[in-house]
């Protein structure tokens, strides 16, 4: 028998609260990147709601605008308007957006840019009337589409596909803290972007007898 029992216990209750310690950190540690992924992915699936529901809303005006040369230019303005509930209204968000004519897959006919895309950098404050570059406002003059709205089949049966890309970058909140892929959508070697894509049928404006 020990003659220093009060030792041992006091050595006991050292280890025990050592082994709790390293458990409680463990546990802390799991914790922790669940909450902050949580808070990533819902951040992310909010901004991405955003941008669907843009996409979604732009197709549709180019749908029922079909070849009237404002299409271009109300589908940018729609853009605008549904963006402007992001942070910043977007601009450290949005790259670009690409409106173009869609094969039977979904994608554009000839890549893009390409003779059936027009491409339009987000670029705030680019033109007194839109915030892109180029601003496709026929009224101040413009006529640069490489898929000019008056070619757009809008008679029965042909009728073409509008697709809407929105091209945008996403900000980690925690900075690299959790192995989450870049989305810098910068250009630099590795960075990648996310798209959303939004197809609509122009709808008739011919009707062949």
């Amino acid at each position: 028998m020990s003659s220093f029992p009060g030792r041992e216990r006091d050595s006991e209750r050292a280890s025990e609260s050592g082994t709790s310690l390293i458990e409680f950190t463990l546990v802390a540690s799991l914790l922790f990147t669940l909450l902050f992924g949580i808070i990533e992915f819902g951040l992310a699936f909010r901004d991405r709601l955003t941008i669907s529901n843009a996409s979604q809303g732009a197709a549709r005006v180019g749908s029922s605008l079909g070849d009237n040369d404002e299409s271009d230019f109300e589908v940018l303005k729609s853009l605008e308007q549904s963006l402007g509930t992001l942070a910043n209204s977007g601009i450290d968000i949005i790259r670009f957006v690409d409106v173009f004519r869609a094969n039977s897959s979904g994608n554009p006919v000839s890549g893009c840019p390409g003779t059936s895309c027009n491409r339009y950098l987000y670029s705030p404050g680019f033109a007194p009337s839109c915030d892109w570059n180029p601003c496709p406002d026929p009224s101040a003059g413009y006529s640069g589409w490489s898929w000019a709205p008056a070619s757009r089949d809008v008679e029965l049966p042909g009728l073409d596909v509008m697709g809407v890309r929105i091209t945008f970058k996403h900000d980690w909140v925690t900075g690299g803290l959790l192995p989450l892929p870049n989305v810098q959508c910068d250009g630099t070697a590795g960075a990648t972007c996310w798209t959303d894509d939004a197809l609509m049928r122009l709808e008739p404006q011919v009707f062949a007898p």
